[in-house]
């Protein structure tokens, strides 16, 4: 993760069970945090949209 960004134990379960799922919108108030878990992750086919 960038080093900016502190690990949070509920962004990356989101991301997981996103990326488990696939094909998922998470919807969330701070993309920076999914988005950072994600590009770990890299699914192809989880989106984000901020709320």
């Amino acid at each position: 993760m960038p080093t900016k960004k502190k690990p949070d134990a509920v962004d990356a379960w989101v991301a997981l069970a996103a990326a488990k799922h696939g094909s998922a919108v998470i919807f969330t108030s701070d993309p920076e945090d999914i988005q950072a878990c994600l590009a770990v992750l890299n699914p192809p086919d989880v989106h984000v949209q901020q709320v």
